[in-house]
C-alpha cells in the first residue's frame, strides 16, 4: 500500500489517521470527555456542513472489517460497529465543531464543549480532502510539518 500522505502533505489532513485498523483523531481539548458520535454506512453518507466547523476525510484499508479508535499515547481503544461490507476500503469523514472553543479550554470542567462526528462507508481508495476548514485548530494541524 502507498502512503499517499507523502504526496500530499500539505492538504492532508492530520487530524485523523488510520494504520492497521487503528485510527487517531486529534480534538480540541486535551484532557476529558468530548462529544462524540459514530455513523457507518453502506453509502456515503453525505457531509453535514451546516452543523460542523471543520470535516475532513481520508481513505483506509481494514484486512479484518473493523476499526479502533486510539487513545493518544495509546493509553486505551475504543472498538467501533463492524464495518458494512468487511475487509477492503473505506471512506472515513471526520466532523468537529468547536475545537477552538475546546483548545482555550482549562479543561476544568466536565462539560462537552467540543462535538465530532465520524461518518464510515466502503470506497474505492481516494486522495484525502479537506471538506470544510474555519477553525483556528484545524488550520494549526493542518500546517504541522
Amino acid at each position: 500500500m502507498r502512503d499517499i500522505t507523502r504526496t500530499s502533505r500539505r492538504t492532508y489532513p492530520v487530524t485523523i489517521r488510520v494504520k492497521d485498523s487503528k485510527g487517531l483523531l486529534v480534538t480540541g481539548l486535551h484532557t476529558g470527555t468530548v462529544g462524540f458520535s459514530v455513523t457507518v454506512s453502506d453509502r456515503d453518507p453525505e457531509p453535514d456542513v451546516n452543523e460542523y466547523e471543520d470535516i475532513v476525510e481520508i481513505s483506509f484499508h481494514t484486512q479484518t472489517g473493523r476499526i479502533f479508535l486510539i487513545e493518544w499515547g495509546g493509553e486505551g481503544f475504543h472498538k467501533l460497529p463492524d464495518l458494512s461490507s468487511g475487509p477492503g476500503w473505506y471512506r472515513l469523514r471526520y466532523h468537529a465543531v468547536h475545537m477552538d472553543r475546546a483548545t482555550e479550554s482549562d479543561c476544568s470542567t466536565d462539560a462537552v464543549i467540543d462535538r465530532y462526528l465520524l461518518q464510515i462507508w466502503p470506497q474505492d481508495e481516494s486522495i484525502p480532502q479537506v471538506v470544510k476548514s474555519t477553525s483556528r485548530t484545524l488550520t494549526y494541524w493542518r500546517n504541522v510539518k
